[in-house]
């Protein structure tokens, strides 16, 4: 998981850790590294050792002379010769003194006493192990296969410094100095050393044991070696291309964190501010360093929510250091550690004040238009019962007009009059809605003043209406919204009733846990597709009847009330609908 500390953090890392070159890694793999591309994986001659680690060989000739060589002056002589324990001890004194000054070489170039030294060196290095251990045999005893263990050494030591196949070469070279040793002391070649020497009554089967035992005690050291290598080898190989993906995706998070248009800021348990992308600097236009606290932002509260635990949506005011009010939105989150438990907050937000602006205009301009398309359609609708007034207005002008004829003029103002009165009441009423006041109401007593409003309407007049029996509940709603709404409702299927064969109107309850859904349901006329569109449009009415109001105000009502309002409608075959009313 990638940790962002901060856009001028992650500048540092980047000079630091993601600079174009060439970075040495701890095994025999070269690594490219370069944050625009992929890294690669090249093979190198040998690995490096650990940087703290003492170098092998030199330790172990330096440790071996002087052990070999204390041993020899505290224990008695071995052998009826000291002359051979003079030069014994002079080569081991040799080997002693060589060491000495290669640390002091060593301590010079690296600060160290067996600091690792050039692969030339590495070599010489392991050359002169095999030939202290063949010094050690062959003043021990060619024969004897007691000591031949010690070559094994030297290979052991390559692994760390040597590739594959100087191994093996190692491991070579020193089964033939033992083979050699051995050859040359047992015929004579070689003058006796220590106990080395002429071997005349030696049996074959006791030399090749000898000879067979150290070579494939080496040979077994190489092979475990080799294959214990190749594992590492590709251990370490799998681990610096993990390191290259992981170091891929770390600079292609901090280019996404950084390329962000949306501010993105972490913060701990605390409050304290871990990251910080460029876009949130920009958008608060104030730096946010590591550790600032939240409180200073004014944006702590946004945290302290009993039972935080999800992401949430937040929208608030901010002022900036020079005084101007900027919007913000966005999101707050918890994030949570690989075992699921919160470690911190992450806070992403954008400046909302343009968009809060060109909503603002925008909802204006729909306000303007509809005010304007309503008034066009109020105008169209007060047209023709305004010209009928005047039309009978000149005809009472004339004056001298039969009784029968003044008896209809005054029934056309009546009418046209009370016309232009409930388009005026019902526009205000669609305009300036009334307060509504959200009640328990009892649902059999509203049903029965609604049956008695139809049934006194002589509109309704041989018109049947079939109630089902109600639900004795009590439901949410305002009782003279509720009354307007199911008389819109009646009203429209009246006039849907006017062409239809079958005339009927049907009131139907079905109840659930927590709501009742009360339908009303006509044989008329019907609607189309595209009527059932506009249904609740203003002035969209198909019936020459009304003012084209009632089906919006049944709208606006059933929406303040919190009801749910649903209409199916087929052409010729009537209309359905459904309200979903919430129970007290």
């Amino acid at each position: 998981m990638v940790n962002f500390n901060g856009s001028r953090a992650w500048r540092d890392v980047n000079q630091n850790f993601h600079r174009p070159g060439l970075d040495q890694g701890d095994g025999n793999l070269l690594i490219l590294r370069d944050p625009g591309r992929m890294i690669t994986p090249v093979a190198t001659a040998r690995p490096a050792s650990s940087p703290g680690a003492p170098f092998l060989p030199l330790a172990f000739r330096f440790i071996l002379s002087f052990g070999l060589a204390v041993l020899l002056l505290a224990l008695p002589a071995e052998t009826n010769h000291p002359t051979h324990e003079n030069v014994y001890f002079t080569l081991l004194a040799a080997f002693f003194c060589e060491s000495v000054w290669e640390c002091g070489r060593s301590l010079k170039r690296t600060g160290k006493p067996f600091g690792t030294p050039s692969l030339l060196w590495i070599r010489i290095n392991l050359l002169l192990d095999i030939l202290l251990i063949a010094l050690l045999i062959a003043y021990q005893g060619v024969d004897q296969e007691r000591f031949t263990t010690a070559y094994i050494f030297p290979v052991l030591a390559s692994a760390f410094y040597l590739g594959i196949p100087e191994i093996v070469g190692v491991g070579i070279v020193t089964s033939l100095f033992h083979i050699l040793s051995f050859f040359l002391f047992s015929t004579g070649a070689l003058p006796a050393f220590g106990h080395s020497g002429p071997i005349g009554d030696l049996e074959p089967s006791r030399g090749f044991f000898v000879l067979g035992f150290a070579t494939i005690q080496i040979l077994m050291a190489v092979l475990v070696v080799v294959l214990i290598r190749k594992h590492l080898e590709t251990l370490r190989s799998t681990l610096q291309q993990s390191e290259a993906t992981v170091d891929e995706l770390s600079a292609l998070y901090r280019r996404v964190f950084e390329s962000m248009f949306s501010g993105l800021v972490t913060l701990d348990m605390e409050g304290l501010v871990t990251s910080a992308n460029p876009a949130a600097e920009n958008i608060l236009h104030r730096p946010l360093p590591l550790g600032m606290n939240l409180m200073e932002l004014g944006l702590h509260d946004l945290f302290h929510h009993q039972g935080f635990s999800r992401e949430q949506r937040f929208e608030r005011e901010f002022t900036l250091e020079n005084g101007s009010r900027r919007i913000l939105g966005g999101n707050v989150a918890p994030i949570r550690d690989s075992e699921g438990h919160q470690n911190g907050h992450l806070l992403l937000f954008q400046d909302l004040t343009d968009l809060k602006a060109l909503e603002e205009r925008t909802r204006l301009n729909e306000r303007l238009a509809a005010v304007g398309e309503l008034s066009a359609e109020l105008a169209h609708e007060l047209r023709n019962p305004v010209a009928s007034i005047q039309g009978c207005a000149q005809i009472l002008g004339k004056g001298d007009q039969p009784q029968a004829m003044q008896q209809r003029v005054l029934k056309i103002l009546q009418r046209e009059s009370d016309r232009v009165s409930g388009l005026v009441s019902d526009f205000l009423d669609f305009t300036r809605p009334r307060a509504v006041s959200t009640q328990p109401c009892w649902l059999p007593t509203m049903i029965d003043e609604i049956r008695s409003s139809w049934e006194t309407d002589p509109r309704s007049s041989g018109i049947p209406l079939h109630i089902e029996a109600s639900p004795e509940v009590y439901i949410l709603g305002d009782q003279k919204c509720i009354h307007q709404v199911f008389t819109n409702l009646l009203s429209n299927a009246r006039k849907a009733l006017r062409t239809a064969n079958r005339r009927e109107v049907r009131v139907r309850f079905q109840q659930a846990a927590q709501r009742i859904e009360i339908t009303v349901e006509d044989s008329g006329c019907g609607m189309s597709p595209d009527q059932l569109k506009t249904v609740f449009l203003p002035f969209a009415s198909g019936f020459q009847e009304g003012t084209g109001l009632g089906m919006s105000l049944v709208f606006q009502f059933v929406q303040r009330m919190g009801w749910d309002i649903r209409i199916e409608s087929r052409e010729g075959e009537g209309t359905q609908v459904f309200l979903g009313v919430p129970l007290a």
